[in-house]
Parts: structure tokens; sequence; C-alpha cells
């Protein structure tokens, strides 16, 4: 830690800032730096950006040793917030990696192709960061899960095939939040004006992403349990007890927003005290099912792991709004 005596020179209070950091940042007599008042007594000292304002840029070479390279080139600048991303070859781009190159940008919300030729591809974020706040985010990929469940128990309790193997296609779109969350998280975390309009310390930064790494893992089992009861209809006793299941497991994606945002904690233990009543519930049904002479097999064990999965990750997501509250069993 680098302390600093605070000086009072007519009327205003004065703190050096250390040389070292200073000729870093390429700070001399005269500059201007940003100082910013964030939550918990803490000031936030910056240099002011030769191109603060200005949008991002980086460059994607192409061709490489494989075109994996270059879509992880082009998906790791979208998430780091950068506004342009050109794709320039020394070589003319072949259809095959042009359709792989478009497929990748399709899956990244907001970023478009603005000008192209036979050598290169500029492509452009034109979404306007103000309204992508990670809360709204958040709550669109907590929407998209919930119908997930929901068409998942009428699927079940339909039996229709057809409906539960529509609940997977979804998974794409929330893949595609996840990474605009990851983006939107990540330029708050690298600029705290953007963090400041957001309203999100950095310890709240820190819980979306956390977040958005849950939803994406919900989402991802969700689709893997409506596909497996798709390709094999449980018996109707079975059928049963999975419909109790995702009724509980709907519940818990109601409460599970409820005590991510609340940000108290008077309001978020009463959630979480829920939370861990239906997650038993879950694990009692799950065992029911495992019990039923007529659900013996490896596909009741992975649809019996996944609901109690989708029950451990929800009780996760609420315990980041409660951390200190004891575990479940």
């Amino acid at each position: 830690m680098n302390a600093r005596k605070v000086l009072e020179m007519g009327g205003s209070f004065l703190v050096s800032i250390p040389r070292d950091w200073a000729k870093r940042n390429g700070v001399s007599k005269g500059d201007t730096v940003v100082v910013e008042e964030l939550s918990e007594r803490r000031l936030v000292v910056r240099p002011i950006e030769k191109t603060e304002g200005a949008p991002k840029e980086v460059e994607v070479e192409y061709p490489r040793e494989d075109l994996t390279y270059v879509i992880n080139d082009v998906t790791g600048a979208y998430l780091f917030g950068y506004d342009i991303i050109r794709v320039q070859g020394r070589t003319v781009m072949t259809r095959e990696d042009r359709e792989r190159l478009k497929s990748t940008i399709g899956r990244l919300i907001g970023l478009e192709i603005i000008d192209e030729d036979s050598k290169k591809m500029t492509l452009q974020f034109l979404l306007e960061p103000a309204g992508l706040t990670p809360e709204r985010i958040a709550k669109r990929m907590m929407g998209i899960i919930e119908g997930m469940i929901k068409d998942t128990r009428d699927g079940v309790s339909t039996r229709d095939p057809k409906v539960l193997a529509l609940v997977a296609e979804r998974d794409d779109e929330l893949d595609r939040l996840y990474f605009l969350l990851v983006r939107a998280v990540r330029t708050a975390a690298m600029d705290q004006e953007v963090a400041k309009r957001y309203a999100l310390t950095p310890v709240e930064i820190l819980d979306y992403r956390v977040l958005g790494s849950f939803l994406e893992s919900v989402g991802d089992t969700i689709a893997e349990l409506s596909k497996k009861l798709a390709e094999e209809l449980p018996s109707k006793d079975v059928a049963g007890d999975l419909v109790g299941s995702l009724k509980k497991l709907e519940m818990m994606e109601g409460l599970t927003m409820q005590s991510f945002l609340a940000r108290k904690v008077s309001r978020a233990r009463g959630a979480y005290l829920q939370m861990a009543s239906l997650s038993n519930e879950v694990s009692e049904l799950s065992n029911r099912i495992a019990r039923r002479p007529e659900a013996k097999g490896v596909n009741t064990a992975e649809l019996v792991g996944l609901l109690e999965r989708t029950s451990r990750i929800f009780v996760d997501i609420s315990d980041l709004s409660a951390p200190n509250y004891p575990p479940i069993d």
C-alpha cells in the first residue's frame, strides 16, 4: 500500500501522486487527470485517454494456420469491447472461410459487417451501449430460461416430443446474450464512466460476470434435459414426478432473480431460505424417480442428474447476494 499525506492549501485538499505512476502513464506537470468518486469511500485517479470517446479499433490478421485462430480473435475483440474489428487478409478469403466467419458474427449480438471485399471484412458494433445494461441483459436471459423450463414441463405433460425438441433451439439465443453480457461487464470493468452509468460497483460487476456463466450453464442443462426427454419419453408415473420437479425449478428461477436483484440481505435471505426448501424438494422428487422400477436405466440416471444440477446452479446464483448463509446439504 502506498500511503500519502493530505495537505491543505487555499481551502483545497491536496494529495501527491506517485512519480513512477505518472511516468508510466505519461502524466506530466500541467496535465489534467480524471478523479472519480466510487462507493465505499474510494476515489479513482486516472489519466485522460487521448482517444477517449473515439471508437476502439483492432485489426485481425488473415489467413492464419487455422481459421479457428481468426474466429477466436474476432470473438475476443468483441468480448473486450472493441467497436470496430477489421479482418485484413494478405490473400483472398476463401468462400468457406468467409461463411464460417459470418456464422460466428451471427452469434455476436450487435456486430454487423459494414464493409467487405475479396481480402477484408470490416465489422462494427452498432448497438448503443447505454441501453445494454447488465441487469437488462440478465433479465432477458432469465426470461428465456423461464420459457425453456415451462415448455419442457409442458412437453412432458402432453408427451409431445416436438415441443421438447424446440426447447434446445432457444439455447443458441441464450449463448448470444451471454456473450453480450460478458462484453458489457468487461467494458464496465475497464471503464469507470461505463460502470457509473450502469450504477455498478466493482463487486457487482464481478457478480454479473459470474451470474452470466451460471445462466449459460442452466440453459445448456435444460437444453440437454429436453433433448433426452424428446429421444425417450418417460412412463406416465415418472413423467408425473418430472413435472413436479420442473414446477419446483420454475419457482426457483423466479426466486433466483428476485434474490440477486434485491441487493438487500433481509430480502435476499428470505428468497435464499425458500430456495433451500425447493432444492430439497427437487432432490426428493429426483430420488423418487430413480427408485421407480420402470425408471431403471442410464437415461433416467442422466435425467435425475440434470434436474439436480439445475437446482444447484439456482442455489449458487442466490448465494451471490447472500454468500454468508450456511450451505445447503
